[in-house]
């Protein structure tokens, strides 16, 4: 067993600087002053270079909050705080690349004396960057250690005595992260080494409760589905597993579309089918559920996507002039309600909200039907009123030669001209039921169209009952309904905004549109990103450069104190330039506390800022 030798700081300083001065080479056991598993851990830092300076701790503030390792070590943390109030001993979890993501103060006051330390959220302790130290010296020895005082290799923790322990994953049993006792010196507890064992052990078996289930499922999905010559998928919110098929379509962007998606569909049954537009493809998906609350899934596409094929389908249904992108994203099941209703003799009603999408989705279908020229495109809203009104007798001679009509706006036509909107619906269902092409106006190559675009919520009832008389009805549903066409469409429409210096979105800016929930409809995602792009071109997009209403997408809310904090740490980096360190003093607080402060109220800060 492994126990903390009194050895004066002094003492061992020398030995550490002597082992340093000699080199690995230097045969000098030094067992007498430290224990084996110190010696290694010092011998292992002389030779990465690790650094001994305080300021040689990296802010790396990249770790999910809502991560399983964090859920799973939370109870487990919470309880061994309150078994040890008053004994002056606070825990620190770590993941595997030794940066703190989790800690709990055994005495609040010892927040300030831990953040001068650098032992905060965000901070990395890999024993690689700082030396021997109680989180990163068990994930690299993969075993306990006690750490007392002046073993620590970096003099910023020369007042501290921790216990560590790894903790390993239950399945793989990698190394995925640590927890650490620790305390001021003089306040140890040689039960602090046993204390922190017991909490790793503590935590694998929960990681076990959180994700058996889970793990379980996806792997029996694996050797079910891995015969399959399709691509199929495995994810969860943090993970992605694929077969070698998959593997040409996966991307973090598809992993973030995905999950939003499957998290968001109702599951009344234990497998769906559903469309990927950006795949141009179905799949299958099955829900994994685990006993910890946790959902995964599994899907298998519906064919193999080609690169190629894909970007031609998806141009396919863009009309010449569409800026929309509707065409781009046109969802096969849109595709299947218009090919429905128009088999059907007469005109097509097509009804949605504002700004869904409406006459762009008209005109991506008509393309694909190859429905003679372009089509004539009349607003209702603009109609005059006189009995003998033109639009009437263009839209004839259009269906006469074989050119469709599209009315927009259909809720405002005025009562006076229903008579004449039957009677070109009319026209239409007789030349539909012509024969055979020989018997229809030389000029028509195949049957014209008559489309209506119309919002139900503004439509009077004296014109949903007359349309309703002549057309089969298509539902556009609303962007917020449809959110798997949000990476297409955003890809369009940053491409549109600036096609020689295209900006692209990353994962976590992705995600925040795909939480949205776009009232004002495809129209207000194609504002954003065009302004977006005009304003970035060339970048790859980060939360923190889409609007305000974005970014906060998903967060939590704020009190009112937090609010105003907040605001002043805002406002204190805006005026110091992005200098943290200069935000921090004119605040009144530690740099470590402010950086704390950045995560916990979701302040996003832009990477060239200095530190």
């Amino acid at each position: 067993m492994q126990n903390p030798r009194n050895v004066p700081d002094d003492a061992l300083r020398a030995a550490r600087e002597h082992l340093i001065r000699r080199g690995l080479r230097d045969g000098t056991r030094l067992t007498e002053i430290v224990s084996e598993d110190i010696e290694h851990s010092w011998r292992r830092s002389i030779g990465v270079e690790a650094s001994a300076r305080p300021e040689a701790f990296l802010f790396v503030n990249d770790f999910d909050p809502d991560g399983i390792l964090i859920r799973a070590a939370k109870s487990v943390m919470d309880h061994w705080l309150e078994s040890l109030t008053g004994m002056g001993i606070s825990l620190f979890l770590s993941d595997q690349s030794g940066q703190i993501i989790a800690r709990r103060l055994g005495d609040r006051t010892h927040g300030n004396r831990f953040d001068e330390s650098n032992a905060a959220e965000g901070f990395s302790f890999s024993e690689r960057a700082v030396g021997t130290n109680g989180l990163g010296t068990p994930i690299e020895g993969r075993q306990a250690v006690f750490v007392r005082g002046a073993e620590h290799f970096n003099e910023a923790l020369a007042s501290l005595t921790c216990a560590g322990a790894p903790i390993m994953h239950p399945v793989t049993k990698r190394v995925i992260g640590s927890i650490s006792f620790a305390c001021d010196n003089g306040l140890d507890n040689p039960l602090m080494l046993a204390m922190a064992r017991e909490a790793s052990r503590q935590i694998e078996r929960r990681l076990l409760d959180l994700g058996s289930a889970t793990g379980l499922a996806l792997g029996m999905s694996q050797l079910r589905l891995s015969s399959s010559k399709a691509p199929v998928i495995m994810l969860d919110a943090q993970a992605v597993m694929t077969n070698v098929s998959g593997l040409a379509v996966m991307s973090s962007e598809l992993h973030t579309t995905l999950w939003e998606q499957l998290r968001g569909l109702e599951w009344t049954e234990a497998k769906q089918v559903i469309e990927i537009p950006s795949l141009n493809v179905d799949a299958t998906v099955q829900r994994l559920d685990d006993s910890g609350g946790s959902s995964a899934f599994a899907l298998e596409l519906s064919s193999i996507p080609d690169a190629a094929s894909a970007v031609r389908n998806t141009n396919a249904g863009a009309p010449d002039g569409d800026t929309s992108g509707a065409g781009t994203a046109f969802p096969h099941i849109m595709r299947s309600a218009f090919d429905k209703a128009g088999r059907g003799p007469g005109a097509i009603v097509v009804c949605g909200q504002g700004g869904s999408g409406k006459l762009h989705h008209t005109l991506a279908w008509l393309n694909g039907q190859d429905s003679g020229p372009n089509p004539l495109i009349l607003d209702a809203c603009l109609l005059p009123e006189e009995k003998e009104a033109s639009w009437f007798s263009t839209s004839r001679k259009a269906i006469a030669e074989g050119r469709s009509v599209v009315l927009r706006h259909a809720e405002d036509l005025p009562r006076t001209e229903l008579n004449r909107l039957k009677a070109l619906a009319t026209a239409v269902r007789q030349q539909q039921a012509a024969p055979s092409p020989a018997d229809r106006d030389a000029a028509a190559a195949s049957p014209a169209r008559l489309v209506l675009t119309m919002n139900p919520e503004a439509c009077p009832d004296f014109v949903s009952e007359a349309v309703s008389q002549i057309a089969a009805r298509v539902t556009v549903p609303s962007l917020s309904e449809t959110k798997e066409r949000i990476p297409v469409l955003a890809a369009h429409f940053l491409d549109a905004a600036a096609p020689a210096d295209r900006s692209t979105l990353s994962a976590v800016a992705l995600q925040g549109l795909m939480r949205w929930h776009w009232p004002g409809n495809v129209a207000e995602l194609r504002a954003t990103l065009e302004a977006l792009g005009r304003a970035h071109p060339g970048r790859v997009l980060q939360a923190g450069d889409l609007p305000e209403h974005l970014q906060s997408t998903g967060r939590r809310k704020l009190s009112k104190l937090e609010s105003l904090e907040r605001d002043a740490i805002v406002t204190a980096l805006e005026q110091s330039g992005g200098n943290r360190s200069v935000a921090a003093e004119a605040l009144g607080m530690g740099r470590t506390t402010l950086y704390r402060k950045l995560r916990s109220l979701g302040i996003e800060t832009p990477e060239s800022m200095a530190p």
